[in-house]
């Protein structure tokens, strides 16, 4: 990006900040969901579902690791807090981020390019049924128009029976955990509660020197609880109440030249209350009303013991109140109209103790947004049609038409072709439009982004025991949003023109009951017109121009195991210490009784020296090396 090129303000505001978790991820079902539940899945857009069996399976840590290795996607840090998780699909990150259909995407994202909500801050991994990834805008539910890389919906359990799992575990670089969830119902009520503990006291990582060093001031102490009770009403109607907490402390720094001596802390409690109805037919509907709170403070931690008695050089806040509608009705066998609407006032409060006024953004505003949509699926035969039409209205832009179509062909069993095209309409985010401080200054002229993106792909079952999804994408935006560099200060400015192009090829394999392989490759190329005179320039950081992964399985009735080669290539060595890496992890898992398992993850398992971010220093945003967590289960 355009405001990576000045390498003194990035020394002093953290621009470049690099982190990825301690332990990776596998990143789709094995073989047999994916053949069965994903590969003729009823949605013209390329998709992955993560399911609860490979959660649990993998033991991933937290949501943005079992992001992580989702073909197409791609996390990494994007702000001025290396542990604040950004994730990008088809090498953009303007994604959209539900939980159980409700958006949860804030309004701000300072330093953080469009991304404008941190993986950090979704629930305990504990408490996902499943996942589900779209690439592209797409309609309905998930109506993601300002957001045209995609949305991940994550779905929280539902206690449908008695039953406790607690989660231990160990490893290298003071890491540990404890975790917990218990489940259960009774008559008409059921819950389910989540809490724990995730510590890492330092990160380790194999320099370009080839060795390997402790990176300073790298701690994370995150601490977690969920809570989720559902009340049957009737047949069709019931009452879900969700409640989450958060709190994560975690040491904050540049990179390994410019470690930073101060402590940034994340705080959630966000609370939702929905209304179910339609539940045991083909048009199910809901209407929800949020509350979300969010909130980060940085500290300078030398000559305190107690956070709270640390001074905080700033603090802003991000309060959400929304209310979401969707409702469906088959007008005939072949028709469906589909509506919602949703309502969001964000306010973004920026309280500064920063005498040097470094770090706040010094202002307090709000800003209303109401969507409302219409969408017709038709299917003709072996074709479905799918329209969508928004109306967008934003108490600072006013108001927007935007629409998107879409088709998916299924000329026989085993084949499903589909294609897309949507408008995309962004309105900036009060961060872009007010931001004041001593380095970044916000623009309250800036204009909305504009644009359109096109995908087309198939899906196609092979065999039996095979598959192959294929998806190509073209993204087209006028006046991108971002930051130049001029005079001293990031200024928040509308660039000329954004383009993106890429495409995914997946290959799934069933060798026998208890082997299966999948093997994807991703090619993503991102262009910017910056208007200054240069043309189209690479964005160099935001993706690699070639993503490979290999997985391998091997399950049973007491082993279920997965080895997982993670490659890129073709990145520039003008930012990079080397245009390739090649990652080799591992999961084993041994189920010991009914009762009792144990597991072993095994991250980098050869020690590479990668990054995950670009630098114009060699190597100076290191990935973790290798790490070894060892961990214990009881369900009961």
């Amino acid at each position: 990006m355009y405001y990576k090129k000045s390498l003194s303000l990035l020394l002093t505001l953290s621009a470049f900040g690099c982190f990825m978790p301690t332990t990776f991820a596998n990143e789709t079902p094995n073989a047999h969901s994916l053949i069965e539940n994903n590969n003729l899945i009823a949605t013209p857009s390329y998709t992955t579902i993560i399911t609860k069996e490979q959660i649990h399976d993998n033991h991933y840590k937290n949501l943005a690791e079992a992001l992580s290795y989702a073909n197409g996607v791609i996390v990494n840090s994007g702000s001025l807090n290396t542990s604040h998780m950004v994730v990008r699909i088809d090498g953009d990150d303007r994604v959209a981020i539900f939980v159980d259909g409700r958006r949860m995407n804030m309004n701000k994202g300072i330093m953080s390019g469009r991304a404008s909500y941190d993986l950090d801050l979704l629930p305990s991994i504990m408490n996902v049924e499943r996942i589900e990834i779209l690439h592209g805008a797409v309609g309905s539910t998930y109506l993601n128009y300002d957001t045209p890389a995609g949305a991940i919906n994550i779905v929280t359990k539902k206690g449908d029976k008695h039953e406790t799992t607690v989660d231990l575990a160990a490893g290298e670089h003071g890491s540990w955990k404890v975790k917990a969830i218990t489940s259960g119902s009774l008559d008409d009520w059921s819950w389910v509660a989540t809490g724990g503990f995730d510590n890492v006291d330092y990160m380790k990582y194999k320099g370009t020197d080839d060795h390997t060093h402790e990176m300073p001031n790298s701690d994370n102490n995150r601490r977690e609880m969920a809570y989720r009770i559902d009340k049957k009403l009737t047949d069709n109607t019931s009452l879900t109440f969700d409640y989450g907490h958060l709190s994560n402390d975690t040491g904050t720094w540049i990179s390994k030249s410019y470690p930073q001596d101060y402590n940034y802390e994340k705080l959630i409690n966000h609370f939702a209350l929905t209304y179910n109805y339609k539940e045991n037919t083909d048009t199910p509907a809901f209407l929800a009303i949020y509350h979300y709170y969010t909130q980060g403070d940085s500290y300078i931690p030398t000559g305190f013991i107690n956070q709270e008695d640390e001074k905080t050089y700033s603090r802003w806040e991000n309060t959400t109140q929304g209310i979401d509608w969707h409702d469906a009705w088959k007008i005939s066998k072949d028709h469906t109209i589909s509506a919602g609407l949703t309502y969001r006032k964000d306010e973004v409060d920026n309280i500064n103790n920063d005498y040097n006024n470094i770090f706040s953004g010094n202002y307090n505003k709000s800003m209303d947004n109401f969507s409302v949509y219409l969408q017709s699926t038709r299917r003709f035969d072996k074709l479905t049609l799918t329209g969508t039409s928004a109306y967008n209205n934003n108490s600072e832009f006013g108001g927007k038409y935007v629409s998107n179509g879409a088709l998916d062909y299924k000329p026989d069993e085993n084949t499903v072709i589909y294609a897309s095209l949507s408008q995309i309409y962004a309105t900036p985010f009060l961060d872009d439009l007010y931001f004041n401080n001593a380095h970044i200054q916000g623009n309250p002229s800036l204009r909305p982004e504009t644009g359109y993106k096109g995908s087309l792909g198939v899906r196609y079952k092979l065999n039996p025991t095979s598959n192959i999804n294929f998806n190509a994408f073209l993204e087209n935006i006028d006046d991108p949003l971002g930051w130049r560099y001029e005079h001293n200060k990031f200024h928040a400015v509308n660039f000329e023109n954004q383009k993106k192009r890429g495409f995914q090829l997946e290959y799934n394999k069933i060798f026998s009951p208890k082997y299966d392989m999948s093997l994807a490759y991703t090619r993503t190329i991102a262009h910017t017109d910056f208007a200054d005179g240069n043309g189209n320039q690479t964005d160099v950081n935001a993706v690699a121009p070639n993503s490979y992964k290999l997985r391998f399985s091997y399950h049973d009735d007491t082993w279920h195991n997965n080895i997982l080669l993670n490659a890129v290539s073709g990145r520039d060595t003008n930012y990079y210490s080397d245009s390739n890496y090649y990652i080799l992890d591992a999961n084993l898992n041994y189920k010991i009784n009914d009762q009792w398992s144990t597991y072993l993850k095994l991250a980098n398992i050869t020690n590479v020296s990668c990054e995950t971010i670009g630098s114009f220093l060699d190597g100076d945003c290191p990935a973790p090396g290798r790490t070894v967590l060892m961990g214990m289960e009881y369900n009961f």
